[in-house]
């Protein structure tokens, strides 16, 4: 194959030079399907003067170049230079082939270069697929685990022999394998690659959506789990729906006559919200109409917390937030954190376009996501963020009872959840 003309080298650091861009080119083409060679390296001298000048200084740097390239079995060309008599110079240094890149890289780049070609070599005569095919999934699979990678090629086999439409991917019957191997979106790309299928066929599980009675009329009564689109029969009057982010203040929330709570688990709110749609898009989030319920949202003060807000109002639920604003946040930023629940750093983030957002939300967002925010007062947010992320359930509920009550939701005073 054509080689590669890689860039000048200084003749004295020749070696170095060519070590430090060879490994560069082994990181950068791992995943190649077929990496080029040679590489080409053009040896840089000085003029005719400087090398009649500093002669014995060259010709030692021309020799111990030519000794490295000899070490590692690296062809050069000559050029014939005047230093105060004739000499041969060396022109180019080639890196002929993978085994010698591999001589002169780093161990570490080496042995990732190495074992990348592996795999792609695996993939290849495994599952009988061309090499740039195999080249590309094995780019796909860097991250996965050797064990990783011989379980998604007796999975390609599996879905290549069987037809799964229909089952959930914790439903195949791949035997020796976690039934949650398969929830991973990219590992399912990556055999319907294998496969040359455009889909596997599976289905999703339906979601599930959690709702509790806040009404003391219904006290007694479970909480409901709904896969299926659902709206009150007639005889429940639910006029406030609260919508909580996390399982603790879900369970704990406070009594409230004409009370419904919804537990949106996060961002699962995104994709079970839709069982509640559309009698939810008919709310209000104020008291302008009382034939329809009064929605609030309420989630932990971090950019994930808003951005879920931003996509619950995009559903056409129109709500309220609670304690998801710049002024909650001042008020209750010494519960936070920047520490995620392993105990590593929360990053910041480049904020998204969040229009439903209104201004005290969107100032809190740009500000969980690492930003400063226009402030000059002695809260100090112009410096940028205390922490990161003010978990829901740190704020006190006798807070949030207050809070409610302000919206006019009938909460009655003492009520003995508030203070739990």
């Amino acid at each position: 194959m054509t080689g590669i003309r890689a860039r000048g080298v200084n003749a004295r650091t020749a070696p170095m030079e060519i070590r430090d861009a060879v490994t560069r080119y082994l990181q950068r083409r791992r995943y190649d399907a077929e990496p080029r060679w040679p590489l080409v390296f053009s040896v840089r001298w000085p003029d005719q003067r400087t090398l009649t000048a500093q002669a014995p200084d060259w010709h030692r740097a021309n020799n111990a170049l030519r000794e490295w390239a000899q070490r590692q079995g690296c062809p050069v060309t000559n050029k014939h230079r005047l230093m105060v008599t004739p000499v041969e110079l060396i022109d180019t240094v080639s890196v002929a082939d993978e085994q010698t890149a591999l001589r002169i890289a780093d161990r570490a780049s080496a042995r990732h270069y190495h074992k990348a070609r592996q795999r792609i070599n695996l993939l290849a005569d495994e599952c009988s697929i061309p090499r740039d095919t195999a080249a590309s999934v094995a780019k796909m699979l860097d991250d996965e685990s050797d064990v990783d990678i011989t379980l998604v090629i007796r999975a390609a086999q599996f879905f290549g022999a069987h037809d799964a439409t229909g089952l959930t991917p914790r439903q195949v019957p791949l035997a020796g394998f976690s039934a949650k191997w398969l929830d991973q979106t990219h590992r399912r790309n990556v055999i319907c690659t294998l496969c040359g299928k455009d889909s596997l066929g599976l289905s999703d599980r339906p979601p599930e959506l959690r709702m509790r009675w806040l009404d003391p009329a219904y006290s007694d009564e479970p909480e409901m789990m709904i896969t299926r689109p659902w709206r009150p029969g007639g005889e429940r009057d639910i006029r406030y729906v609260i919508i909580v982010e996390n399982k603790d203040t879900y369970q704990s929330m406070p009594d409230i006559a004409h009370g419904l709570c919804v537990w949106g688990a996060g961002k699962a709110i995104l994709a079970s919200i839709a069982l509640l749609l559309p009698w939810l898009t008919t709310a209000r989030p104020d008291d302008g109409d009382d034939s329809s319920p009064q929605v609030v949202y309420w989630g932990d003060m971090d950019a994930d917390g808003l951005e879920i807000l931003d996509a619950v109002r995009h559903t056409g639920v129109r709500c309220k937030s609670l304690f998801m604003d710049l002024e909650a946040y001042q008020r209750y930023s010494w519960f936070g954190t920047n520490l995620t629940s392993t105990s590593t750093p929360l990053t910041s983030r480049e904020p998204k376009a969040t229009p439903t957002l209104d201004f005290g939300e969107r100032e809190l967002y740009l500000l969980t996501c690492g930003e400063a925010v226009g402030q000059s007062d002695e809260s100090g947010l112009s410096d940028g963020p205390t922490h990161l992320r003010v978990e829901q359930e740190r704020i006190p509920l006798i807070d949030a009872a207050d809070a409610l009550r302000s919206l006019g939701w009938p909460i009655a005073a003492n009520n003995d959840k508030e203070t739990q």
